[in-house]
């Protein structure tokens, strides 16, 4: 296995755990989707920021994208304050989900024009981040400890689908 992929390894396993976290969390009556939203957020543009500096010699700028993708939604989040009606949260996440979208399309044509079939996985993974974000966003109309399970379900299945990628590189590799 490559750096690379040993990076983007360990950055979607860490994924996963953010959204784990998420999901337990309502069971010890943590229920501040505020203070989570942020915290999620922050953890995020850290998390592609080291993404972006430790793999910066493959000259893959999909961390600093998504770094800026999600510390604009945490500054949207912190001096908006739209966490205080299900509506703007919605409309929050849906922001990022584009934000992200765009920096996963970009990594899909730099796939598409190094004429590796890895495009084609990247397409399928992108139309299942933008489906996953649709469906959270209709899906938060409901109380905070609704709210947090949803989108920690949607972490998670970021967290998996970011999996994909080096897992089938490695794969394709070893064939």
């Amino acid at each position: 296995m490559k750096y690379k992929q040993k990076v983007d390894l360990g950055i979607s396993i860490f994924l996963i755990l953010i959204g784990a976290i998420m999901l337990i969390l309502p069971l010890f009556q943590v229920d501040n989707i505020k203070v989570l939203i942020n915290i999620i957020f922050i953890l995020y543009t850290i998390t592609y920021l080291v993404k972006f500096i430790l793999c910066r010699k493959s000259k893959d700028y999909e961390g600093i994208h998504c770094a800026l993708a999600s510390i604009v939604i945490l500054l949207a989040n912190i001096f908006l304050n739209p966490t205080n009606s299900p509506r703007n949260l919605a409309v929050l996440i849906m922001v990022w989900v584009i934000f992200m979208s765009m920096a996963k399309l970009k990594k899909m044509d730099y796939y598409h024009d190094r004429r590796d079939r890895m495009w084609k996985v990247r397409t399928f993974i992108l139309i299942l981040f933008i489906l996953a974000g649709i469906l959270t966003s209709i899906n938060l109309e409901y109380t905070g400890v609704i709210q947090i399970i949803v989108i920690g379900f949607f972490m998670f299945i970021h967290g998996i689908l970011e999996l994909f990628d080096p897992i089938l590189k490695t794969l394709i590799s070893k064939a």
